[in-house]
């Protein structure tokens, strides 16, 4: 089964390039992930399927909120630095990271 990785921001656009270079990264390193970016109107349906919530940074108001809907479900923004960069690698890191503290 595969873990599942939701980005969402305010529409989506950017986070699915930040996706792409995160899936691109769990490819290269073998690992069963999908990652999909979605904008905010879909955290509610999609939220509750994803095994790790990561937040864009120009959205990151909503983290705390989204944390309250799921509790069980690591929920982090994204540090602008590692998004503006585009490290796919280093989000997919924080993605495992955020999985083991679960």
């Amino acid at each position: 089964m595969s873990t599942v990785v939701n980005l969402f921001c305010s529409a989506g656009m950017s986070t699915s390039m930040f996706a792409k270079k995160m899936q691109e990264e769990a490819n290269s390193r073998g690992l069963d992930y999908v990652v999909t970016a979605y904008g905010l109107a879909e955290v509610d349906e999609k939220g509750s399927e994803a095994d790790v919530i990561m937040i864009g940074p120009q959205a990151r108001y909503i983290v705390t909120e989204v944390k309250n809907k799921f509790p069980d479900t690591p929920v982090k923004d994204i540090p602008m630095q590692m998004y503006g960069l585009m490290q796919g690698d280093k989000g997919l890191d924080l993605a495992i990271e955020l999985l083991e503290s679960k």
